[in-house]
């Protein structure tokens, strides 16, 4: 609830347009069923060791603030923990056009952030300023047991 606020009221002092990325959990490219929304639910309920838990809503914006929460690449110090700034934001090709306003649902998880962060040991990705690394989005593998199956 925090940080929705400070999100908002942060893109709307720097101008920036907000976007809001819902994830779903499918099956090839549909969406699950609500018995297969179920079995999953019940599944992570019963996973053993570390969990992934992946939030059902990210929201970015350029020039935001960001924090790593998984350890993405530890040799360059892209861990969790590390900070940094997102400094642009790929949409996936087949995102309908968006429209101005402070506010933008998106259709896809973008196809990758680049974010500049405060430190890693990561050299000059390309033609990407120095510290920029790009972070695509996380996704997770689950399998689940339907009855009658």
């Amino acid at each position: 609830m925090w940080n929705e606020y400070s999100n908002h009221k942060w893109c709307q002092a720097a101008g920036e347009q907000l976007l809001i990325c819902t994830a779903e959990d499918t099956i090839g490219n549909r969406l699950l069923t609500l018995t297969e929304k179920y079995y999953v639910a019940m599944q992570s309920t019963k996973q053993r060791g570390p969990k992934v838990q992946l939030p059902a809503q990210i929201e970015v914006a350029k020039g935001m603030k960001v924090l790593v929460t998984n350890n993405i690449v530890t040799d360059l110090d892209i861990t969790n923990g590390a900070r940094g700034e997102i400094v642009d934001i790929f949409l996936d090709p087949d995102e309908p056009r968006l429209h101005s306003g402070s506010i933008a649902h998106l259709h896809h998880l973008p196809i990758c952030i680049l974010v500049k962060l405060t430190r890693t040991r990561a050299s000059n990705l390309g033609d990407l300023d120095k510290n920029v690394v790009p972070i695509e989005p996380l996704s997770t593998t689950v399998q689940i047991e339907l009855p009658g199956t």
